[in-house]
């Protein structure tokens, strides 16, 4: 939500907008205030932030602040929505006991002048959230939330979208705190404020479908996280190119989840993620490895021992001629770890942007009774 910047834009690019002649001599005065190295420095910001440079947004976004105090004055109006702006790129590279103390003097500046229910304040809370949060200082965090949607419901109405978008971070906040059922309850609230607002096969319901997706699957239900992302799934790709990575990040909780459930489902979506990853130069990388069938002796016992598998990473990721190359204790774990390793998948090698097969990679199955580890890399005899 970058709702600050709007009010922002339209201060410093004054000049650009058609003027009534009453209007003129106030802007006129405006445009005095405001020098070309202010509006320039404003524009650079502006377009970094949009571009997600945001060292760069962060180092603009001082040098137009110090430019304001230093054109308009430091108690002038719009120095705490520029503070807000430096604050919240600071608070996007990690930088937060920095962000903190200009976020604050901002806020009190902002409450100060035009209330509570200022919408500038939006942008003020949600980030404060975000500080509270990355301390683990959850009510904290909640509270900063609740006072957004207070304020998006006195403008506007208890079902504006804006409310649903603040409830999922609720929800993050719930989940991470292990409190999975008021998690889900309330992403279902947000679902409810998106479907009577876009329908029910929206992309944002679709989103708000596939995080109660994740919930389900960190309860193990997989039973219902398998109907969750399979809904969400069938809406974006209703809605969205089969290579967007929306579409693709489905397709993978998909592959993952049958991975966990031994389900050879997963290789279609699996083979879907891997044909539009994207060519970074590179070794190949296990991307969905289901681990083998545990061997268990008719008397019930889980033999420990290991097996050193090598094959060669094809350019769709693909598994090609595995063959042992040593076990432990004599051949036991042999046939089930040949058995799972075609259906393993692998973000292919790349080479100067092109994918070429990948040979002699290995993989090691260590069988502990209790687990299967799983070992990769230049793993030798």
């Amino acid at each position: 939500m970058r709702l600050i910047l709007t009010g922002t834009t339209s201060l410093l690019l004054l000049c650009c907008q058609p003027v009534t002649a009453q209007e003129q001599p106030q802007q006129q005065q405006e445009q005095q205030q405001v020098s070309k190295d202010f509006t320039k420095t404003y524009r650079a910001y502006n377009a970094a932030y949009t571009q997600r440079n945001y060292p760069r947004a962060a180092e603009l976004a001082r040098k137009v602040l110090d430019l304001a105090i230093e054109e308009l004055g430091a108690d002038h109006e719009k120095i705490s929505v520029l503070q807000v702006n430096l604050a919240h790129v600071l608070i996007i590279i990690d930088k937060i006991e920095e962000a903190e103390p200009i976020l604050l003097k901002a806020k009190a500046d902002l409450i100060k002048r035009f209330g509570p229910d200022e919408m500038d304040l939006i942008t003020v809370h949600e980030d404060h959230a975000k500080i509270y949060a990355s301390r683990k200082e959850l009510e904290k965090a909640r509270q900063e939330l609740n006072k957004i949607i207070s304020i998006i419901t006195r403008k506007f109405s208890d079902k504006d979208p804006a409310i649903a978008d603040i409830l999922i971070q609720q929800a993050t906040l719930d989940i991470a705190d292990k409190k999975l059922d008021e998690g889900e309850a309330v992403y279902r609230q947000a679902l409810a404020i998106y479907v009577e607002n876009f329908g029910q096969d929206s992309i944002r319901s679709a989103d708000v479908i596939s995080f109660i997706g994740d919930i389900n699957l960190a309860r193990k239900d997989y039973e219902k996280a398998e109907e969750d992302y399979t809904e969400a799934l069938r809406i974006y790709k209703d809605n969205l190119l089969e290579d967007d990575p929306v579409v693709l990040a489905n397709h993978s909780r998909l592959a993952k989840l049958y991975v966990a459930l031994r389900d050879d489902k997963f290789i279609p979506h699996a083979d879907k993620v891997i044909k539009h990853t994207p060519d970074k130069d590179g070794a190949a990388l296990p991307l969905f490895v289901m681990r083998p069938k545990y061997p268990v002796f008719k008397d019930g016992v889980r033999p420990i021992g290991w097996a050193l598998v090598e094959f060669t990473v094809t350019t769709d990721g693909r598994v090609l001629d595995p063959t042992i190359i040593e076990s432990k204790p004599g051949k036991i774990f042999d046939k089930v770890s040949l058995d799972v390793a075609p259906t393993w998948r692998f973000k292919p090698k790349v080479v100067e942007g092109e994918r070429v097969n990948q040979e002699r990679t290995r993989v090691r199955l260590v069988y502990a009774k209790d687990n299967i580890e799983v070992y990769f890399g230049e793993l030798k005899l």
